[in-house]
C-alpha cells in the first residue's frame, strides 16, 4: 500500500517510521494499521513531544522515533476506541472494525501495543518505563470510560479522571519524553508535563462539547451521547434537571442522533455548555501558567503557538 507523507521534514520522518514499524507486524493485522497510516492525521503528539525537546539538544533520528512510538499508540487507541464507540468511521473512510470485523482490528490496537513496547524498549530503559506507564494509564482511562455508560449522576471530579487518565496522559507522556530527550532540567521537565496535562484536559473536555453539534473539526455528532458517553456540558445540564426532561430523553430506549438537537438545547438551556466552556478555560489558563515558568524564547513561542492550533475553533 502506498502512504502519502504528511508535509514536513520531521513528520515526514516520522510517517515514514510508522510504515516501516507496521511492515513488521503479522499479515493479518498489517492491513488496518497500515491503512490508517495511509491516511495520516495532523501528528499532534509527535508535534508536541518535538517541541518539548526544543528546550534542549535532541538527537534528530531518536527524535524521530520517538515520535512514531507516542503516534502508534494513538494509533492502537483508536483502534479500539472506534470498536467500542461503533463509529462507523475514522479520518473519511469506514473504520477498521467496520472494514475487517471487530476481532481483527481488536488484534491489530493489540499489535500496535504489543510494537510500542518493543520500540520502546530499544530506546531505553527511561523510554520503556514512561511509556508502559502510560499505557497502562490509558487502558484504565478506558475501562473508566466504557463502565460510567448510561450514568447521568456522573460526578465531575470522575469524569474528569477519565479525561485525564484516557486523553491527557498521552499528551504528558509526550512532554515528558521530549523534556528527557532535549536533556531539560528538572524545573523546565516539571513545567512541560504540567503543561502537557493541562493541555490534554482542556483538548477533551472541548472535544466532547463537538458531540452537541457540527463543526469544522469533522468530528461526527451524537454518538457519544448515543452510547450513554456524557461530556462535561451534559453532566453539568444534568445537575440542573429539576424536572428530569434531560434525562429522561438521554436515557430513552428510542434515543437517537435525531435527538441530538433537543438535547442541546436543553443543555444549553441549563448552563452545561457555559460551564463546560469555563471548566475548559480553567485548564487552559494551569497550562499557560505552566508555560509562563518556562525561559522565555523561540521554543515557548513555538510551544504555545502549537498548543493554541490543537485548541482552534474549539475555545
Amino acid at each position: 500500500m502506498t502512504t502519502a507523507a504528511p508535509p514536513g521534514s520531521y513528520t515526514a520522518g516520522v510517517h515514514d517510521r510508522l510504515v516501516r514499524l507496521a511492515d513488521d507486524l503479522p499479515e493479518p493485522v498489517r492491513g488496518p494499521v497500515r491503512t490508517l497510516i495511509a491516511r495520516p492525521g495532523k501528528f499532534a503528539r509527535p508535534r508536541l513531544l518535538a517541541a518539548c525537546a526544543a528546550f534542549g539538544t535532541p538527537d534528530p533520528d531518536r527524535l524521530v522515533r520517538l515520535g512514531a512510538v507516542v503516534e502508534l499508540a494513538h494509533l492502537a487507541s483508536l483502534l479500539h476506541d472506534d470498536v467500542i464507540d461503533e463509529a462507523g468511521t475514522r479520518r473519511g473512510a469506514p473504520a477498521a472494525h467496520a472494514a475487517v470485523g471487530t476481532e481483527q482490528a481488536m488484534l491489530a490496537g493489540l499489535a500496535c501495543f504489543a510494537l510500542v513496547g518493543t520500540e520502546a524498549a530499544d530506546l531505553g530503559e527511561g523510554v520503556a518505563g514512561a511509556v508502559s506507564a502510560a499505557v497502562a494509564t490509558l487502558a484504565y482511562g478506558e475501562l473508566l470510560d466504557v463502565e460510567r455508560a448510561f450514568d447521568t449522576a456522573f460526578p465531575l471530579p470522575a469524569y474528569l479522571e477519565v479525561v485525564r487518565s484516557k486523553t491527557a496522559e498521552l499528551f504528558r507522556l509526550c512532554c515528558l519524553l521530549g523534556a528527557a530527550e532535549g536533556r531539560c532540567g528538572a524545573r523546565e521537565t516539571d513545567a512541560l508535563v504540567r503543561f502537557g496535562a493541562a493541555l490534554g484536559v482542556t483538548f477533551q473536555i472541548l472535544d466532547d462539547c463537538l458531540d452537541l453539534s457540527p463543526s469544522t473539526a469533522g468530528k461526527p455528532v451524537g454518538t457519544d451521547h448515543a452510547l450513554g458517553l456524557f461530556g462535561a456540558s451534559t453532566l453539568y445540564a444534568l445537575r440542573d434537571d429539576r424536572d428530569g426532561r434531560l434525562a429522561g430523553l438521554l436515557l430513552s430506549p428510542s434515543f437517537g442522533v435525531g435527538d441530538l438537537p433537543e438535547v442541546r438545547a436543553l443543555v444549553e438551556e441549563r448552563g452545561g455548555l457555559e460551564a463546560a466552556g469555563l471548566l475548559a478555560a480553567d485548564w487552559h489558563e494551569q497550562a499557560l501558567d505552566a508555560l509562563r515558568e518556562l525561559p522565555p524564547g523561540d521554543p515557548r513561542d513555538r510551544l504555545a503557538a502549537l498548543a493554541a492550533s490543537f485548541l482552534a475553533g474549539r475555545l
